[in-house]
């Protein structure tokens, strides 16, 4: 029996009575998903350098003004976009080798997604993302050894 991850198999259990997609839309996605971390990797890390600048400056001035609930919100953000930025980064060999490892990358960082919607507030953000974003890894699982 494979090693399951944190919450694997209840949030695999949600997805049971889904439609299923057909095996070469399954094949298609495995075959993108290297890139798409490749893409998420390169978007996230720039995302991430440019929003600690601008955090700063948020920062700064939310200590004059006085506003303090957005700030920890947006540093959460930036936190969980580059954690997943790096997590894109290692996933992305093993992806193009359909390793297990890569699709276990994908989940955290689906994870960290979700997570990060929720701390935020974006409970909309939240629901739609775990749906889909759960919805397609679930049906890749099996591609990857």
């Amino acid at each position: 029996m494979e090693n399951q991850l944190p919450l694997e198999k209840e949030i695999g259990g949600v997805f049971e009575k889904f439609p299923s997609l057909p095996d070469n839309v399954k094949e298609i996605l495995v075959q993108i998903a290297p890139w798409g971390a490749a893409i998420l990797a390169i978007m996230g890390g720039l995302a991430t350098l440019s929003l600690v600048g601008l955090g700063s400056i948020v920062s700064a001035v939310s200590v004059g003004v006085g506003s303090y609930g957005s700030v920890w919100q947006m540093w959460v953000n930036i936190i969980a976009l580059a954690i997943m930025a790096i997590m894109a980064i290692l996933a992305f060999t093993p992806l193009r080798n359909r390793q297990r490892k890569g699709w276990n990358n994908l989940y955290y960082i689906e994870l960290i997604s979700v997570a990060s919607s929720i701390v935020s507030l974006n409970f909309v953000s939240a629901i739609i993302g775990f749906l889909i974003g759960f919805w397609i890894l679930f049906q890749t699982k099996e591609k990857y050894s």
